[in-house]
């Protein structure tokens, strides 16, 4: 009964928290009247976010268990935030949720996922809102700071880990996986910043902003989103341990993002010729 009694207090704060984003979206980034692109926009978005969803999912074996699911849904969820104010992100995140539970009904809808997704969307509209205060320097600091922070964090991570338990299973992490991953997250970090240095000579100023803008979104949606959210409401639902879930989404990262930020924005350019944005 205590269990059931905190699960629908858990369920009301996060009700509460979602209602209060999309008060502040809407207040301050209203719609567009009579902007029907947008719109039309919107629903190209949530057509194509659900048809990743479904389709381009791709679970793969982790420690000997079919355990780490690779997917790219959250690809056009960013692509229509960096592309669209944060009231029709929020919209978009919340109706992709809310359609997709219609689509395959899982039970009763937990709200944190609904937030997650409304923040998978919400974030990267933020980001360019935003960060056009800021400097090209600025912006170039703010990327290398977290793409530091993302390698070193998840190299940290990994090495206090000992032990990993997965469908029951408990699983004892040697000493030779544990330095593969962590070459993995080091090698990565490094790759993407000489990336950064090597693009922006070969590339003009806006292009290198709209580039540091959409890692900055990409990398803050997958710290807030995947490595921090996720596991809390998979502990809050079927009590998986944080850090289990934690060390599943880390050794992810290494997969997802640079898939999201190199076909992310490689879209953001071909989208800038067909919307012209």
């Amino acid at each position: 009964m205590l269990l059931c009694s905190n699960y629908v207090m858990e369920q009301m704060i996060i009700a509460i928290l979602i209602i209060a984003l999309g008060f502040y979206c809407f207040k301050f980034y209203p719609f567009e009247k009579g902007n029907i692109t947008n719109l039309v926009i919107s629903a190209i978005f949530i057509i194509v976010t659900l048809i990743a969803k479904r389709i381009f999912t791709l679970t793969i074996p982790l420690f000997g268990v079919e355990s780490l699911k690779i997917g790219i849904e959250y690809i056009p969820l960013m692509l229509a935030g960096f592309f669209l104010s944060p009231g029709y992100a929020f919209v978009i995140g919340l109706c992709c949720d809310m359609i997709g539970l219609i689509l395959v009904p899982t039970g009763f809808p937990f709200f944190g996922f609904t937030l997650t997704m409304i923040l998978v969307c919400v974030i990267p509209s933020f980001v360019k809102t935003h960060i056009k205060s800021f400097s090209m320097r600025q912006t170039e600091i703010m990327v290398i700071s977290l793409i530091v922070l993302l390698g070193v964090g998840a190299s940290f991570y990994i090495w206090s880990l000992d032990t990993i338990s997965i469908d029951k299973t408990l699983y004892h992490i040697t000493m030779i996986q544990k330095m593969t991953l962590i070459t993995l997250c080091l090698v990565l970090t490094v790759l993407f910043i000489g990336f950064i240095y090597l693009l922006k000579k070969k590339i003009n100023e806006e292009e290198s902003k709209i580039f540091s803008t959409w890692i900055i979104s990409v990398v803050l949606v997958e710290l807030i989103c995947t490595l921090c959210l996720t596991p809390l409401w998979l502990d809050i639902m079927y009590h998986i341990p944080f850090v289990v879930s934690l060390c599943i989404r880390v050794i992810k990262e290494c997969v997802v993002l640079p898939l999201e930020i190199f076909v992310g924005y490689t879209l953001i350019k071909l989208l800038n010729r067909v919307l012209k944005v």
